[in-house]
């Protein structure tokens, strides 16, 4: 029974974190500080997910786009420079990131350089968009990636937890049995106890009428 709500509660959890997926598709545009400046940028949070798998999974993402990803030094910012990005047009973008972690998640900035300016609603409109659209896809997969890899976790300590109780079922089935025969061999032992004592008395009583025997036969000797 207990398995049984361990699991229902896991896929409660499961279905519940998968729900925020439709809500993690928001991402607002700031300005913000960064290593060039105060500049536009675009803001989304990640949930479940941590500080070290974020960045990894948006290294992962910029290596795609043909660019490598490296922390600015004395800053908080990192680089990806001279990244293809097709939805974002023909020409090579520096993409500029920030990652802070909270309780809540990880919050994430991304600062589209395009040379001139770098991407905003008022400006490049359609590029926004498609940068959202962007931003929200990659926080949605770190998020389910992030659930997933909880649950696969969560799922091997079930599977754990289930060989553990065979284990123990297994060991009381052993000892019922072994509890089992031991009562059929004492039951035995009872009987074989009953008939041994039957046995002795029925024994004692040939050696008390032997005795008697015995002493009638020296009883006659002693005539002689």
């Amino acid at each position: 029974m207990k398995q049984t709500q361990y699991i229902i509660t896991a896929l409660f959890i499961l279905i519940f974190n998968l729900n925020l997926f439709a809500q993690i598709d928001k991402v607002k545009e700031v300005n913000a500080r960064m290593s060039q400046g105060t500049n536009r940028g675009l803001k989304v949070l990640i949930p479940e997910t941590s500080l070290k798998e974020a960045i990894k999974a948006w290294s992962k993402l910029m290596k795609d786009y043909e660019s490598k990803n490296e922390k600015i030094k004395k800053e908080t910012d990192y680089l990806s420079p001279d990244a293809k990005i097709p939805a974002l047009g023909e020409h090579l973008i520096n993409v500029y990131s920030q990652f802070q972690e909270t309780t809540e998640g990880v919050y994430m900035i991304v600062f589209f350089d395009l040379g001139n300016s770098y991407i905003n609603k008022d400006m490049h409109p359609k590029k926004v968009e498609s940068a959202k659209k962007l931003m929200s896809s990659f926080a949605t997969r770190v998020a389910k990636a992030a659930i997933e890899a909880e649950v696969n976790e969560e799922s091997k300590k079930l599977s754990k937890l289930e060989k553990e109780l065979k284990s123990l079922t297994k060991n009381k089935d052993n000892y019922e049995a072994e509890i089992k025969d031991a009562k059929e061999t004492i039951e035995l032992r009872e009987k074989s106890i009953e008939e041994n004592l039957k046995n002795q008395n029925n024994l004692q009583n040939e050696i008390n009428e032997q005795k008697i025997k015995v002493d009638k036969i020296n009883e006659k000797l002693k005539k002689f």
